[in-house]
């Protein structure tokens, strides 16, 4: 096992490669390779740096000065670029053999297959020139490449023959050659594995600290870093990375220094390691509604995952389980408000015009009222000065220090609907609301105060104001089972496609408008009204109407029970008699 401490950053020199004494900037560091790492330490064993070889883009090396300069694609500037000096040419050359071969690898095994997905239909088509979909025309589409096994790394590359970078020292390993996507549509959707296999793991997972024999010792063997390592618990579920569209059936195990995320395998016993991050880095546990999800956030880039648990009991005792290891820099809240608002704006169909309209004059007034920089004045752009106004990013960085939004991404979100209805607006009517120095405007500040039609406004009436249920489930179709959302109004049932890239983690780079996707997409809403039967049998649920069947799958018995009693009864204060039940 490798002897990294993902606390203190001390190496074990004897699980490392052959070392090598160097000169960096005058003074004398070691160099060790392993695997594709190159690691730097001081005269005292401390490390300093990790570089990536297969982020190494080129190297010129000098044999008069008997030094090799090396250029690297780290997205951090201190691991851009090296100069080492050897002590002679022969030393030079023994370093430059351990890692030409491994960069020679990288740069040869290139992927073949390069692919499209849209977003909006879910087709996944040859990558062209065009940034449009082939089936449907939308502009709604993200890479779907495959990636290649790096022989002997345990690690992947993507198609340009990088690895994925990280900015942490923990290793990243991603892969999504075989990733079921869960997106609904006839084209892309889960695996029986996944409904059939998984749900048999999360039923009989009752205990997430003693793994079984065959769990266990694909840890000990393939995962755990240090001898001193252990494990602190472990979760069968399902999770969504950051700017993917797939869903993926892992296991979570999380050790005293590591979070390891591995895929589930249909067709193997063994899980294969996806990712895994220091624990000590994880900033942010956000506990999602009705305790179906979490996500998990870590400093490093493209580091947020979203698991979905499917059953609130399991979810939450897991998290009170987990919360035991977590370090004291990690924030754990409870859902986002974003999540609420979106179900009643693209769920339930609720006008947010008039609470976009109240936040406006909310947040004006605290511009107005605040001694800090991000104040309402005037201020002269291209030798013309424009009255009343104020930078895009002083108003964001407002929102998230006085806490109305977790995150940067979910600030710029409401403030672009702001500008959208009006509420704001470029000071040359722009289209677009930026996280930049870019000048807007509270329309109530215009001088022609034409802006006022905003008073009028009045509160939409709409029965679905409040959510009374929101559950992860199943739906079959034509004999394909498709994850969903289940979400229950005084007077619907809404059946729902989510997008899990929401809401938006804090600290990763927001993802354009176009490829962001909405949070809800409604799929059949039922008319409590019209249901005729409920149908009940083990862990399904069939919703019949006069026109159509619902069949839903859940993971647990109980909560069939909690929908039918929830239905029923909402069913039964209309009409005054039972709902039939089977």
């Amino acid at each position: 096992s490798s002897g990294i401490n993902a606390e203190y950053g001390e190496v074990d020199n004897n699980t490392l490669g052959s070392q090598h004494l160097a000169k960096l900037d005058g003074e004398d560091i070691f160099l060790s390779v392993h695997e594709s790492i190159i690691t730097e330490q001081d005269s005292i064993g401390q490390m300093l740096h990790t570089l990536d070889i297969s982020c190494l883009e080129n190297f010129i090396e000098n044999k008069e000065s008997s030094s090799i300069e090396l250029h690297f694609d780290h997205v951090s500037s201190d691991r851009q670029h090296r100069i080492y000096c050897f002590g002679s040419s022969s030393e030079m050359y023994t370093f430059l053999k351990d890692i030409e071969a491994i960069w020679m690898t990288v740069r040869d095994l290139k992927s073949t297959v390069k692919e499209l997905q849209c977003l909006n239909c879910h087709q996944v088509f040859p990558k062209t020139d065009s940034r449009h979909c082939s089936n449907c025309g939308s502009e709604l589409i993200i890479d779907n490449t495959p990636f290649e096994v790096l022989p002997g790394s345990g690690q992947y590359l993507n198609d340009s023959g990088t690895l994925p970078r990280t900015e942490d020292k923990a290793e990243v390993v991603e892969d999504n050659k075989s990733d079921t996507t869960s997106n609904y549509s006839s084209a892309t959707t889960h695996t029986d594995y996944s409904l059939h296999s998984v749900n048999t793991m999360f039923i009989n997972q009752s205990n997430f600290v003693k793994a079984d024999h065959t769990l266990e010792l694909f840890m000990e063997v393939e995962l755990f870093m240090r001898d001193e390592e252990i494990l602190c618990c472990y979760l069968f579920a399902q999770y969504a990375k950051y700017g993917r569209a797939s869903i993926v059936d892992c296991v979570l195990v999380v050790s005293n220094y590591m979070v390891y995320i591995c895929k589930l395998n249909p067709n193997s016993d063994k899980p294969s390691l996806k990712s895994r991050h220091r624990l000590s880095q994880l900033r942010f546990l956000d506990i999602g509604l009705n305790y179906q999800t979490f996500r998990m956030e870590w400093t490093s880039k493209d580091a947020a995952y979203k698991f979905l648990i499917y059953d609130n009991n399991r979810c939450r005792t897991f998290i009170e389980t987990l919360a035991l290891a977590l370090p004291d820099t990690t924030n754990i809240n409870k859902v986002s408000t974003s999540t609420i608002s979106a179900i009643q704006e693209l769920v339930f169909g609720i006008d947010k015009t008039f609470e976009l309209s109240a936040k406006g004059k909310q947040y004006r007034h605290m511009m107005k009222a605040t001694t800090e920089k991000w104040g309402i004045s005037d201020r002269m752009l291209m030798l013309k000065t424009y009255k009343s106004c104020f930078q895009g990013c002083d108003l964001v960085d407002m929102l998230v220090a006085e806490g109305e939004y977790n995150s940067r991404a979910e600030a710029v979100d409401i403030c672009h609907q702001m500008l959208v209805i009006d509420v704001l607006h470029h000071v040359k009517f722009e289209e677009q609301f930026n996280d930049d120095k870019t000048l807007y405007r509270f329309s109530a500040d215009e001088e022609d105060g034409y802006s006022t039609q905003q008073e009028s406004i009045k509160v939409q009436d709409n029965p679905n104001r409040d959510i009374l249920l929101y559950q992860l489930c199943y739906h079959t179709e034509n004999r394909k089972a498709n994850p969903i959302s289940l979400i229950i109004s005084d007077v619907k049932v809404f059946l729902t496609h989510e997008y899990h890239q929401w809401p938006l983690p804090r600290l990763q780079p927001p993802l354009p408008l176009h490829l962001r996707g909405q949070h809800f997409q409604v799929l059949f809403d039922i008319d409590i009204a019209d249901i005729t039967m409920l149908l009940k049998s083990d862990k399904t649920l069939a919703i019949s109407t006069a026109s159509k069947c619902f069949d839903l799958t859940f993971f647990t018995d109980q909560v069939v029970s909690e929908v039918v009693q929830l239905v029923s009864k909402l069913w039964e204060d209309m009409f005054g008699f039972p709902l039939q039940i089977c």
